[in-house]
């Protein structure tokens, strides 16, 4: 039973404020912070069916694109960057490029439950398939 009987608000899905590739739609969108270093990026992350888009509130570099096929592996793990002094997040979503590069994005941890078999299944699909001959 929700304390003080509120109702939880319903999610916004908001639709990015670029052109999107031919064919290419948003599937999800939610608000999120992008983790780099000690910052910690305000902004909107979006679900396409052909990859993830950041993009951040504020700032000069604005946005982080990292399309399926270009990810190794994706799980939820522990944020264990923070500067000391500063909790550590108990979970992130956490993507690992070809190149060996993370990408670590935090919201809210139900979210990000439903979140990570999605991104787990376009990552699945883009793989290239190996055919043995």
């Amino acid at each position: 039973m929700p304390l003080f009987k509120r109702k939880p608000k319903p999610v916004e899905q908001v639709a990015p404020p670029v052109d999107l590739q031919a064919g290419e739609t948003v599937e999800r969108s939610l608000k999120a912070s992008l983790l780099y270093g000690t910052d910690k990026i305000a902004g909107s992350l979006f679900m396409t069916n052909r990859r993830l888009m950041f993009e951040a509130a504020k700032g000069e570099a604005r946005w982080m694109v990292v399309p399926y096929d270009e990810m190794r592996e994706v799980g939820l793990h522990r944020w264990h960057h923070a500067p000391m002094g500063r909790s550590s997040l108990n979970q992130c979503l956490c993507v690992v490029t070809n190149k060996g590069e993370q990408v670590w994005w935090d919201f809210a941890e139900h979210e990000e439950r439903e979140w990570l078999p999605l991104v787990e299944a376009h990552v699945a699909a883009a793989a290239p398939s190996e055919i043995e001959e």
